[in-house]
């Protein structure tokens, strides 16, 4: 029979949905909610309320190892305890089973000794090589401790990679010069070819040909002598001047000269020293010592 408290919960529950929706329904919203509320928690007031209590299962109870129990003339097994390993469990089921003890295992057989291999052919012969030592230091070995420092195998490592890089980049750097260079003479060669085209191109002789030039031509010299042959040189100025230049091709008259009368050379032989008296002192300076006399070739 339901508790005492739970049936005013249902009578409530099922008298309220009728008036919300006779009274509450036309209302607005608001109160719409406030009733939807109310009835929700009535309700669950009906499902939280009025449980039993969950027995409580005695654990230490439970935790205990139970005795072995005799019924009749048949025993029933000890409890399995945590701490019998799978093994264990399956040689005593054997062993109640059978009604015997389980043989020991058969210990194995050892092995055979491992025949030793050979020693290799350059062994021997280091063997051979080694001196041979007394016979206080026979079946003695000697501890070799190979030391090995690891900063200067890091600094080695360190100084060889940047010697590569050093390399490499003074390849690189060859390269790119030598390629630049390469750039910059054939800019120059195409520079100086266009002009030299332009130049060797352009004949002015054949413009002034022309009555349309529109050229100024400079003369020099303006009144040449018509009676000597002379060359004609256009050069010109900007692009509106142009000078014309008249040298004179006349070199047998002017440029051959008559042949000067040679002198004759003076003898090499040098006067008598006593035959000329010395110059005299200038004005204002002392007179010079007296020399001594000079030597003759027959003293």
């Amino acid at each position: 029979m339901a508790p005492t408290l739970r049936l005013p919960l249902i009578a409530l529950i099922i008298a309220a949905v009728p008036i919300y929706y006779v009274f509450i329904a036309s209302e607005g919203p608001l109160v719409q909610i406030a009733g939807a509320v109310v009835i929700l928690l009535l309700v669950s007031l009906l499902l939280f309320t009025g449980r039993q209590p969950v027995p409580m299962l005695n654990v230490l109870e439970t935790g205990k190892p139970s005795k072995v129990e005799t019924v009749g003339v048949i025993e029933l097994p000890p409890p399995v305890l945590a701490e019998e390993g799978a093994s264990q469990r399956s040689e005593g089921k054997i062993r109640r089973s059978r009604g015997r003890q389980v043989a020991e295992p058969v210990p194995a057989h050892p092995l055979p000794p491992s025949i030793p291999m050979p020693a290799p052919a350059a062994a021997i012969e280091l063997e051979e090589d080694s001196p041979q030592l007394g016979d206080s230091a026979t079946g003695l070995a000697q501890v070799y401790i190979a030391t090995s420092d690891p900063e200067s195998q890091m600094e080695s490592e360190v100084d060889f990679y940047l010697a590569q890089k050093r390399a490499k980049m003074g390849v690189i750097r060859d390269r790119i010069h030598r390629e630049r260079r390469i750039k910059l003479a054939g800019h120059v060669a195409s520079e100086v070819s266009k002009w030299s085209a332009i130049e060797d191109g352009e004949d002015i002789s054949a413009l002034l040909k022309d009555p349309n030039h529109g050229l100024t031509v400079l003369t020099e010299p303006e009144n040449p002598d018509p009676t000597i042959p002379q060359g004609i040189s256009y050069i010109r100025i900007d692009a509106n001047r142009v000078a014309k230049v008249r040298v004179s091709l006349d070199v047998s008259g002017s440029s051959v000269r008559t042949p000067e009368p040679e002198l004759p050379e003076p003898p090499l032989s040098m006067p008598p020293t006593g035959s000329h008296p010395p110059p005299p002192p200038p004005s204002g300076m002392p007179p010079p010592p007296s020399l001594p006399p000079p030597v003759r070739p027959g003293e």
